[in-house]
């Protein structure tokens, strides 16, 4: 709806010219122009100048869109048929935050990346070894070799045997590892170790030498378990010797009467006299009650 720049576009530059009257307008009628500072005035002013900015500016996108319409569909000219009211429809430009402006937007954002010639290629970054150095890479002038790791895979060996030597340098040509050279600025090397010293390392480059030397590695005699060792084993032979008998079983009710008699005679028994034949329980239990008073047997 408006011209680009925006500085050139009348609608813009009144509505800036009316914003400026109407901060003045409300400064003269909020301000004495003498005495101190007042914060109901200060309120007043800014209430004056947010309402005629509103305003304003509802104002300036009403205009603006008037604008746009009338010089899209003149006034003057005569009625269209359908086809021509489509075409001048698709010709005109597309109002701000349409589906139409943003497809809009975005193809001529596509166009202009695709036009915009390439930049030279990324410079390929440093090649590094295992411990962080940059490779092949001049160091300050006139800097000897800085040691940055250096390890040793055993620290007790036996005599004879070889042990791993790992190092790393910064700004180095080659390295010097126990006496023989040619090696790189970081790698690693294998040693004989047949008494107990230390393994030295010369660093080296066109400013100086750097040695270094690694923890001392002892050469120990470890004793060896010796096996037994026989021409042929001796001959094992197993026998097993397994003998079973087969008989009737039991009859279930023979067993069933073996556990209730072996229950019953495990039963604890109270020995109880004979009770008399014909005599009631009544009787008897009397008599009983009666020999317990008189104490007789």
């Amino acid at each position: 709806m408006f011209h680009e720049p925006l500085r050139r576009d009348p609608l813009v530059v009144g509505w800036a010219v009316v914003m400026l009257l109407g901060a003045f307008v409300a400064l003269s009628n909020n301000t004495e122009w003498s005495g101190d500072l007042d914060p109901d005035r200060v309120a007043g002013f800014l209430k004056d100048l947010a309402d005629a900015f509103l305003w304003s500016f509802m104002l300036l996108l009403l205009l603006a869109w008037l604008r746009a319409r009338l010089w899209r569909v003149p006034s003057s000219s005569p009625r269209r048929s359908g086809g021509a009211a489509r075409r001048a429809t698709q010709d005109a430009p597309p109002l701000p935050w349409t589906d139409r402006w943003l497809r809009d937007w975005r193809e001529a954002e596509a166009r202009q990346r695709t036009d915009r010639p390439s930049g030279p290629p990324p410079a390929p970054s440093p090649v590094v070894c295992r411990h962080g150095a940059p490779l092949d890479v001049e160091g300050p002038a006139q800097q000897a070799p800085v040691l940055q790791a250096l390890s040793v895979s055993h620290t007790i060996v036996r005599p004879g045997s070889q042990v791993s030597v790992t190092w790393c340098f910064q700004n180095c040509r080659d390295v010097v590892v126990d006496g023989r050279g040619g090696h790189p600025s970081c790698g690693e090397a294998l040693v004989q170790i047949d008494t107990s010293r230390r393994i030295q390392l010369v660093g080296r480059n066109r400013y100086g030498t750097t040695p270094v030397a690694t923890a001392t590695v002892v050469a120990m005699t470890v004793p060896q378990l010796d096996l037994p060792t026989v021409a042929a084993p001796p001959p094992v032979s197993l026998r097993t010797d397994v003998a079973a008998t087969v008989g009737a079983s039991t009859p279930i009710t023979q067993r069933l009467d073996d556990f209730w008699a072996t229950q019953e005679r495990l039963r604890p028994r109270v020995d109880a006299p004979a009770r008399v034949v014909g005599v009631p329980a009544s009787v008897v239990d009397g008599l009983r009650r009666a020999r317990r008073t008189s104490g007789k047997g």
